[in-house]
């Protein structure tokens, strides 16, 4: 009997103690949000990272508290799939309520997240797994245009200048898919900037440019940017590759910029024009994302010397083979020719930001020239400087050539806003860019020159509000 009642016991002890690891809480679950939140604004994006041990979550709720009253933000269930929970232990949840649609006040507030399992627990759970304090700004940037009228043709730059408020956190100007980041800190009055835009040449005259002013909260205002833009048709070109061109690059090519070799030239050469064509694009934008805050040019763009032009600026391209059309590109820039190995002469003052090869374009350099304007040069023999290198205006970059996707001796010359290519014949104009850009910079005091001290320090220095 006593063997019995033992065993009894022994069995007990075991269902308690399983019941006690499968169903008891060993510790309270966790919630962390994925990227900390100081501020929300009107529809913030808030990710919450919820853990729990045993059986699994049952239930989370994401909540405000703010101005005395609770708002539900995200509530979510999980249903047991056995008499032993949900077993979901992790759980990765996205929260981007509408705050103004749910009437939460501005001001201070806490962001709560209540995670309740399906384990059995001794007391009632009140406290939330996790209460953030932060600031509810549900009021977007104010904006004041300060040019009213901007005439650009297609393909186009023109200079927008603009006051925001001093809790505006980004800027610029957004055009279609295309954003043009604002510079704030050329004036002495640090609540202007201004953003050089484009029309983009893959775009039509119906594309409407506006301001845009988002603050550190989310919270962003778009202000029609009063704009005429001028249509404009551009050239139409076809050109036939020939076997021994394709012979030639191709394989040149492919070993240059570690491409796999393919069985079929054309099909290599229509990778090449295509893919390879889109990478480097990428790339330039990469390399083009920063430029100094001020403009390092000093006049008109210098043309190269004595240079024919092959082509203009966004030539529609069809490219043939035995008389068959095998591929359409936009060509984006100037072929410049003149002699074999000719000097390369760099547009305008600038820093290089890159030199080396570059795909399509061959041996190439990029140069920064301030305010998101850039060039590059393309197809170079020879390169005769080096990234991080100040250059000035007409210095020579290196020698003209035919690597990369060049079928003879020329430059392939680019002037791009942040990546982005437009009309070099603009920069070249120097009305142009007296009525477009220099008279717009002039139309504000800049800050006063820092005056050095006897001692090496600096007096009377103009600080930003």
């Amino acid at each position: 009997m006593r063997g019995l009642l033992a065993v009894l016991v022994l069995v007990l002890a075991l269902v308690a103690g399983a019941l006690w690891w499968l169903k008891f809480e060993h510790r309270r679950p966790e919630a962390v949000l994925a990227k900390s939140v100081d501020v929300v604004g009107r529809q913030p994006k808030i990710d919450v990272d919820v853990r729990s041990s045993g059986p699994g979550l049952r239930t989370v709720t994401v909540r405000l508290q703010s101005g005395g009253a609770v708002f539900d933000l995200l509530q979510e269930s999980y249903p047991a799939r056995s008499w032993l929970g949900s077993g979901l232990n992790e759980q990765h949840l996205h929260v981007e309520p509408d705050l103004r649609q749910l009437k939460v006040p501005e001001g201070p507030a806490t962001l709560e997240v209540f995670v309740d399992t399906w384990a059995w627990h001794l007391l009632a759970r009140t406290a939330p797994a996790l209460s953030q304090p932060i600031s509810v700004d549900l009021t977007p940037p104010k904006v004041e245009l300060l040019t009213t009228q901007h005439n650009v043709r297609l393909g186009g730059v023109e200079l927008a200048l603009f006051r925001q408020s001093p809790d505006t956190a980004e800027s610029g100007v957004q055009v279609d898919k295309y954003f043009f980041p604002a510079t704030t800190g050329y004036f002495a009055d640090h609540d202007i900037a201004l953003a050089l835009f484009a029309v983009p040449q893959d775009l039509t005259a119906e594309a409407r440019p506006r301001v845009m002013a988002r603050d550190a909260a989310g919270n962003e205002r778009l202000v029609d940017l009063p704009c005429l833009i001028k249509p404009r048709r551009f050239a139409e070109r076809t050109l036939a590759i020939g076997d021994d061109f394709l012979a030639r690059k191709v394989p040149e090519l492919e070993q240059a910029n570690g491409l796999a070799l393919a069985s079929d030239l054309v099909q290599g050469y229509v990778f090449i024009n295509k893919e390879l064509r889109q990478s480097n694009e990428a790339r330039i934008r990469q390399l083009t994302q920063h430029s100094t805050p001020e403009p390092l040019w000093d006049g008109p763009f210098h043309r190269q010397s004595n240079a024919a032009a092959l082509s203009s600026f966004a030539d529609r391209r069809t490219y043939t083979h035995d008389g068959e059309v095998i591929d359409r590109e936009t060509h984006l820039g100037y072929d410049l020719a003149s002699l074999k190995l000719a000097p390369v002469e760099a547009t305008q003052n600038g820093v290089v930001v890159y030199a080396g090869n570059l795909g399509i374009y061959g041996n190439a350099v990029i140069l920064d020239h301030g305010l998101g304007i850039f060039s590059l040069y393309g197809h170079l023999s020879t390169i005769g400087v080096q990234q991080g290198e100040q250059v000035k205006r007409e210095q020579t970059l290196g020698q003209t050539g035919e690597t990369g996707l060049a079928g003879g001796d020329h430059l392939h010359f680019s002037i791009m806003l942040y990546g982005v290519h437009v009309d070099p014949v603009e920069w070249w104009d120097p009305h142009w860019l007296r009525d477009h850009v220099t008279a717009k910079l002039k139309m504000f005091p800049r800050p006063a020159p820092a005056a050095s001290g006897g001692d090496g320090s600096s007096a009377g220095e103009t600080k930003p509000r």
